[in-house]
């Protein structure tokens, strides 16, 4: 189950958060589509016609290396929060989320 920071905070756009899982969703015009769940977010899932919360998700290498992934979509199934992006994240990867857009 993903904590749900925007319930606690709806002006919370910036959160420190660990990946839980990942999975492959589909393939779009021949790019891979990927889900990531974390244990906690700020970002929120679209439903009943909003849509929901996009920005991008960071993470940095033991290199020192940034990886700035962007936030497509986000949406909800079985109390999980699941954060479409293009790249993946491997799980126990700590991410800084920043919520970018109009807040509902």
């Amino acid at each position: 189950m993903t904590e749900r920071l925007y319930e606690i905070d709806s002006t919370c756009v910036e959160f420190e958060a660990r990946v839980t899982d990942i999975r492959e969703k589909e393939r779009r015009a021949g790019q891979q589509i990927w889900q990531i769940a974390l244990d906690r977010t700020a970002f929120y899932p679209g439903s009943d016609g909003q849509p929901g919360d996009q920005g991008t998700l960071r993470a940095q290498a033991r290199s020192g290396a940034v990886l700035e992934i962007v936030v497509e979509a986000v949406e909800e199934a079985s109390g999980q929060i699941w954060h479409w992006t293009n790249k993946p994240i491997s799980i126990g990867t700590v991410v800084t989320g920043h919520v970018t857009g109009p807040r509902r």
